[in-house]
């Protein structure tokens, strides 16, 4: 016995088939957009984040300051002689 939802979604796809009027098929892609909008969470343009990746890795530090400061930290470590 087959699953009445898939056998009423093989009728709407032959019915969708052999429709030839636009202004059908744009009223179901309404239909659809519509349906598929309400499934998606929408986020707000408040609490969206920015992507600066690259203004942030423009500010960073190059490679010599790196190894400057890890020069200088392990410097400052407490170092003990044996």
């Amino acid at each position: 016995m087959e699953n009445p939802i898939h056998e009423a979604k093989k009728e709407l796809i032959q019915w969708i088939k052999e429709m030839g009027e636009l202004e059908d098929i744009a009223e179901l892609l309404e239909i659809k957009n519509k349906k598929t909008a309400v499934d998606k969470v929408a986020e707000s343009p408040e609490y969206a984040v920015k992507d600066d990746f690259d203004e942030r890795f423009a500010r960073g530090m190059t490679g010599e300051e790196l190894m400057k400061k890890v020069y200088t930290h392990i410097d400052l470590l407490p170092w003990k002689e044996k």
